[in-house]
């Protein structure tokens, strides 16, 4: 909560500039950089607090329109042509938001959230604000079936919290633009997607379980009517950070329930060394992949990941940090003709610029 006399602001942010090289029959490299900044500002009002929040990125135009290259991520459009084996560019905007929070006295707080872009209570934190991949420059495989909703065109929640347990629900609109570098995109937009979400904090440790409903939609993100349900775990202490997520998505009136799990952690040395590593288990549909007609309807997809980074130099807020990671693929037989091998393999190296700022 910001300072009952006045008001505060965060500032945080993260660049890399990385080399990206994926091998095999589906070999690409890109020197590019993934980025991301964060504001937060705070400040009591009416009795409680309100906040604002804008998370922004240069994505579109230091990794184009292409976005980065990542095996297995689902296809998405730009232009006239559907990328594969390539994870999309983060939008220029990410959230844009307010919120209002109101005690209402022994340890309860009610609370109002509204976003022309923002996240609904669904799934786990986004992966960029997880500890767990802060260090960690590469997309989860898994991010389009868990937490992809954290940049929605428009969002409503409201919240009540007490005593480290949070109960969310939320309405918003899940329609995204085919062109991966728009703003903003409200054409038909109607808040007709439905989320629930409940989490419980113990010491280190917070659970989460959700389910939404989400309509049929087109463009860059587009799926089914389907509902979506997960569950989770993250544990967070200065010396370490774990994510365990269980995402499943049902297609209504078609096909079956597609499992996604994922686990990712993030160790922490106080002379500036880190290690990370993603384990992920993905059932893509081969619309997904961009394979319709070619093979089965749903294929099953692991990814194993593990990088390292060491801090080079520390200047006030800002850590400057060199680092590497390899990820290895497992594709069933069928998929093995596409990318050359069943075991198709990345590798990157980068250099990464964090800092951040608390003030008031």
């Amino acid at each position: 909560m910001p300072d009952a006399r006045g008001w505060h602001l965060s500032v945080a942010g993260m660049a890399d500039l990385q080399y990206v090289r994926t091998f095999d029959t589906r070999a690409a490299y890109q020197l590019g950089s993934v980025n991301r900044l964060m504001l937060e500002t705070g400040a009591p009002w009416a009795k409680g607090v309100v906040r604002a929040y804008v998370m922004a990125s240069v994505e579109p135009v230091t990794l184009t329109d292409r976005g980065a290259p990542q095996l297995l991520q689902v296809a998405f459009p730009s232009g006239s042509t559907t990328i594969t084996d390539r994870a999309h560019p983060s939008p220029w905007i990410m959230q844009l938001a307010a919120s209002y929070e109101h005690p209402l006295g022994q340890g309860t707080t009610l609370s109002l959230y509204g976003a022309a872009i923002g996240a609904p209570a669904l799934g786990p934190p986004a992966y960029q604000h997880r500890a767990s991949a802060a260090t960690n420059p590469a997309v989860p495989l898994s991010h389009h079936a868990q937490d992809v909703t954290h940049a929605s065109f428009g969002v409503l929640t409201w919240g009540v919290q007490s005593r480290g347990v949070r109960l969310e629900a939320s309405a918003f609109n899940d329609r995204q633009p085919g062109d991966v570098g728009a703003v903003f995109f409200y054409r038909g937009a109607r808040l007709d997607a439905y989320a629930a979400r409940a989490t419980a904090a113990a010491g280190a440790w917070s659970l989460f379980c959700s389910y939404g409903y989400l309509p049929a939609t087109s463009g860059a993100h587009s799926h089914d009517t389907q509902h979506r349900s997960g569950a989770g775990a993250a544990y967070n202490s200065a010396m370490w950070s774990l994510t365990l997520v269980y995402g499943g998505n049902d297609p209504v009136g078609r096909g079956r329930l597609r499992h996604t799990v994922l686990a990712e952690a993030e160790g922490r040395s106080r002379d500036g060394h880190v290690v990370f590593a993603r384990v992920e288990y993905v059932q893509r549909t081969s619309a997904e992949l961009s394979l319709v007609g070619s093979v089965n309807a749903t294929q099953d997809v692991e990814g194993f990941q593990l990088g390292y980074g060491r801090a080079v130099t520390r200047q006030g807020n800002a850590t400057v940090r060199l680092g590497a990671y390899a990820t290895v693929n497992v594709v069933p037989p069928q998929l093995a003709p596409f990318y050359g091998s069943r075991h198709p393999v990345s590798l990157a190296a980068f250099t990464q610029v964090s800092w951040g700022h608390r003030g008031s």
